[in-house]
């Protein structure tokens, strides 16, 4: 039997024309027979080369074992929380611990705004570990910006008040209280708290717009309903007032000024009140 004409390994039966693409070591693919295939020299004849195809047909569609399908889209929950749970998602919001971080005096973490970190957490699947590694790094990051804010802040009403001194001398505690009342009597409190949020009422031009409008709202220093009257506001003041000729004198009474003698009077003493007998 003359065998000088019988290939070497069954892989060189395969005709020549077949090729497969193939990659590299470097990465890029080229184009082989498919004979020169590094994969056929795993099996050592043709039959059993078919049979391994045959069977790796029949495995495909199926879930191996242990394997779990990534969720497309938005509509399959239920395998979304399979994929969660296992990957380390606890069973539930609560389920996560976070990691104990000292606080500067003054600071607390609000249970609501916990609860929605945990929340939203596990509604993006992340782990427990996830989770303590998120807020163990974000957590101090938000007090030194809240304090790197504070203190900006600290430095322009510091600023702007040197700047008031500057201009107002000994006058500037009566000049802000002036302001204060001002902005009292044409806002009340929505304006004061405005003012407050917005850090308007720090700046020097503000306050001064206030202090310059102040005799006009204030009706002589005391039209403010009841709070702001500060170190204008006294038993002896009022006395004062009591003597002038538009409060006692009956033909020159006026009004308006008994009026606000008797603002006076209610608001150095709240309650039910008889002109004239607290002085």
């Amino acid at each position: 039997m003359n065998t000088q004409n019988i290939p070497q390994n069954w892989q060189q039966t395969l005709p020549a024309e077949w090729t497969i693409k193939n990659a590299r070591e470097d990465g890029r693919e080229e184009e082989i027979p498919l004979r020169e295939h590094p994969t056929l020299k795993n099996y050592t004849s043709k039959d059993e080369a078919v049979k391994a195809l045959v069977h790796a047909q029949r495995l495909l569609g199926k879930t191996p074992e242990g394997y779990i399908r990534v969720p497309e889209g938005q509509g399959d929950d239920e395998q979304r929380n399979t994929l969660y749970s296992a990957l380390g998602r606890p069973d539930h919001p609560e389920g996560y611990t976070l990691p104990d971080i000292d606080l500067p005096d003054g600071y607390e973490m609000q249970e609501d705004m916990i609860n929605g970190f945990k929340n939203a957490a596990f509604r993006l699947g992340l782990t427990a570990e996830q989770v303590a590694g998120l807020y163990q790094w974000f957590l101090p990051l938000v007090i030194d910006t809240h304090h790197t804010m504070q203190a900006e802040t600290n430095q322009l009403r510091e600023r702007e008040l040197e700047s008031l001194r500057a201009v107002h001398r000994g006058r500037t505690p009566h000049m802000l209280d002036s302001a204060l009342r001002a902005a009292e009597a044409l806002g009340g409190k929505e304006l004061i708290h405005a003012l407050d949020s917005t850090r308007a009422g720090d700046h020097a031009a503000v306050i001064n717009a206030f202090a310059k409008v102040a005799p006009l709202v204030l009706e002589s220093g005391m039209r403010s309903p009841g709070q702001g009257w500060g170190e204008e506001l006294s038993r002896e003041k009022l006395r004062e007032m009591m003597q002038d000729p538009r409060y006692h004198d009956p033909n020159k009474r006026d009004p308006e000024y008994v009026k606000t003698v008797r603002k006076g009077f209610e608001t150095l003493y709240p309650g039910d009140y008889i002109p004239g007998s607290r002085l």
